[in-house]
């Protein structure tokens, strides 16, 4: 086969943009190292890759599980660390439950981990940052008159 078009893989796959998907994964498979099922001739991996196809040299499903498995956002948990007595039960409607009516439920939760201060400690630490910047006024004011006496 000289030439691979896309007519020849159409038979393995007849959805066209399957076939981008599975020939740009084996390629990525065969830049990665991959056994090459069908002789090179100097070929880049693409066309490497639309030739197994056409052949029927490659597993479809085995190749059609490992793009499943990489566009995967989140793998699936096939053992869990959470034993079962551990575990909270999820509320009836939770599929119903929007991000907005999250937040609201949630808002009493944050106001107890919020950390208020009395009046007090606000004077106190008011008074502390006062402090310190006279200090570092006076320690700036004797610097340049140090300068200025040099």
């Amino acid at each position: 086969m000289a030439r691979v078009t896309t007519e020849d893989c159409t038979t393995s796959i007849p959805n066209r943009f399957q076939l981008v998907i599975y020939a740009c994964n084996r390629a990525r498979d065969i830049a990665s190292g991959s056994q090459v099922e069908v002789s090179s001739d100097n070929d880049k991996n693409t066309v490497i890759a639309l030739r197994e196809i056409a052949e029927k040299k490659i597993d479809l499903v085995k190749t059609w599980d490992s793009i499943v498995v990489s566009s995967q956002r989140y793998q699936p948990v096939e053992d869990t660390d959470i034993d079962d007595n551990e575990t909270v039960p999820m509320n009836e409607n939770a599929s119903q439950v929007s991000f907005d009516n999250f937040e609201k439920e949630n808002a009493s939760e944050k106001k107890r981990k919020k950390i208020y201060m009395t009046q007090n400690e606000i004077q106190k630490l008011i008074s502390q940052k006062k402090n310190n910047q006279e200090d570092s006024r006076t320690d700036q004011s004797q610097v340049d008159l140090e300068k200025q006496e040099d």
